[in-house]
């Protein structure tokens, strides 16, 4: 068994819960949110051998396309999620060195955002 938590925002005026996608089976599904606020936290439990992260990228589509929300919400990009172009500017700018939050939001885990790790720039 393998486990996936997930944290989207919808718009306020949504009441559907996200529906999963073609293919996306999951053993259980646990869904639950903060009072008044539409930030939903979901586990999912999938069989072994599914591919969780195609998975998870599949919800993420109807969760935007579909329901117009944002994954990821509450929780932040951290390494698993690209930034938008915007987000990664206003993180470079805060830390131009890359040495505070390293890697986040798909940009580079090097110093000075580096893409070659032995680079001494």
């Amino acid at each position: 068994m393998q486990g996936l938590s997930l944290d989207y925002a919808l718009p306020k005026n949504e009441k559907e819960s996200p529906e999963m996608p073609p293919g996306v089976e999951p053993m259980a599904r646990l869904r639950y949110s903060h009072f008044g606020c539409n930030v939903i936290h979901e586990d999912l439990c999938f069989a072994e051998g599914v591919d969780v992260h195609k998975a998870k990228m599949a919800i993420k589509k109807v969760v935007e396309n579909t329901h117009h929300g944002k994954l990821p919400a509450e929780h932040g990009h951290g390494t698993e999620y690209n930034g938008p172009p915007s987000t990664q500017k206003r993180w470079m700018s805060m830390d131009p060195t890359n040495v505070l939050n390293p890697g986040i939001g798909g940009l580079s885990y090097y110093k000075n955002y580096n893409k070659d790790p032995c680079s001494r720039t």
